[in-house]
């Protein structure tokens, strides 16, 4: 699935999870908590795709990290002091980083699998443990990932859930290529879907 059709998809997805966060006792206190919610579903409906440069995601976040280790090796070289003084954030920085230089490999490898997922699990608990973040955050980010997954396996090309244990791509039976016009008459339909959802549920 191409960016477009990934968001289409998680907002879809996010939507109806929205609708059964009361039901496990997790709903946004504020609009912002809620809006902030979506954001998370939407980076996690992108978040598999960053394991290649030339994707949306991707293609920011490497030249962000490229940026940050160059400011980093500048600190280094001439104001270690201030490495020692965050010394913690950097360890922090490197342990969430770490795994994602080891899945860019090629194109939907180990960020299309449920070893990714269960990956992201471990460090929601992390995370949540040093942070105090709220759990329905967790919730949208997996459920935006979930959707890129879910995105995919309807394609022709299908994804390795099960790599690198076992490297076959599954897919669905009924599948479409990647920007075809089954595609776009899939993003046309759910982005038709989320509009009357969110006017229904306001009004």
């Amino acid at each position: 699935m191409l960016a477009s059709g990934h968001q289409a998809l998680g907002l879809s997805s996010g939507l109806i999870v929205m609708t059964i966060l009361p039901q496990m006792g997790l709903v946004p206190d504020t609009p912002f908590e809620a809006l902030l919610f979506m954001i998370f579903i939407l980076f996690g409906s992108l978040l598999p795709d960053i394991d290649t440069p030339r994707s949306k995601l991707g293609y920011h976040f490497w030249r962000l990290l490229i940026f940050i280790l160059l400011l980093a090796f500048g600190f280094y070289l001439f104001a270690p002091e201030y490495l020692d003084q965050y010394r913690g954030e950097l360890k922090v920085f490197v342990m969430l980083m770490a795994p994602l230089l080891v899945m860019v490999k090629s194109h939907r490898k180990m960020t299309h699998s449920v070893l990714f997922i269960g990956l992201l699990t471990v460090y929601h608990v992390i995370i949540t443990h040093f942070f105090n973040v709220p759990s329905f955050y967790f919730f949208g980010f997996i459920t935006g990932v979930v959707s890129h997954l879910l995105g995919d396996y309807i394609t022709k090309r299908g994804i390795p859930l099960f790599y690198p244990i076992y490297r076959k791509h599954f897919r669905f039976l009924l599948t479409f290529k990647t920007g075809s016009s089954i595609e776009r008459g899939l993003v046309w339909f759910l982005s038709v879907w989320n509009i009357w959802f969110l006017v229904t549920q306001v009004f």
